[in-house]
């Protein structure tokens, strides 16, 4: 089978980005450095499935260069985030959309969901004071593979009667 050799099907595009990487020259956004530049670093769930029991921020707020820490508790009354496309079901329906939130407020839905903030202002003092967040969990029951998650074994947003969002 031969391809039409028109546009980018089928060639080799030669990256233009490469060289400047390779000799060091490259800027991350690590290396941006803005005047009163602030730093956040995410407080993470360690657990697939949980209740926040309690999220203790005293500690990190009265660590040294701390300018905030947030939870889930802060955006409430935001709202969650929408999905970012919304699909159809073989019938017509729309697709089951829980709004995701800004932060895990009350509960955690998978390894890493964001519990809380901190910005301070460097990065080292936003790290230490993040390690200082207490969280206690009530560990809930986990569903790891797509066949469990099909049935009714724990659903993932209590509003959801199943796993799925759209057949």
């Amino acid at each position: 089978m031969n391809a039409p050799k028109e546009g980018f099907i089928g060639q080799s595009v030669k990256r233009r980005e490469d060289a400047r990487f390779l000799t060091g020259r490259g800027q991350y956004t690590d290396d941006i450095v803005l005047p009163r530049q602030t730093y956040g670093v995410f407080v993470r769930s360690s657990y697939a499935h949980a209740r926040l029991k309690r999220v203790d921020t005293a500690a990190a707020l009265a660590a040294e260069g701390v300018l905030g820490v947030y939870t889930g508790e802060h955006f409430r009354d935001v709202g969650g985030l929408p999905c970012g496309w919304l699909i159809t079901s073989i019938d017509g329906t729309p697709m089951k959309e829980p709004k995701h939130p800004i932060l895990a407020d009350g509960k955690v839905r998978y390894v890493g969901d964001a519990l809380a903030l901190v910005v301070a202002e460097t990065l080292a003092e936003a790290k230490a004071a993040a390690a200082r967040v207490e969280v206690d969990y009530e560990e809930l029951p986990a569903v790891a593979d797509t066949a469990t998650a099909a049935g009714h074994a724990g659903t993932v947003h209590d509003e959801a009667t199943d796993n799925r969002c759209y057949t």
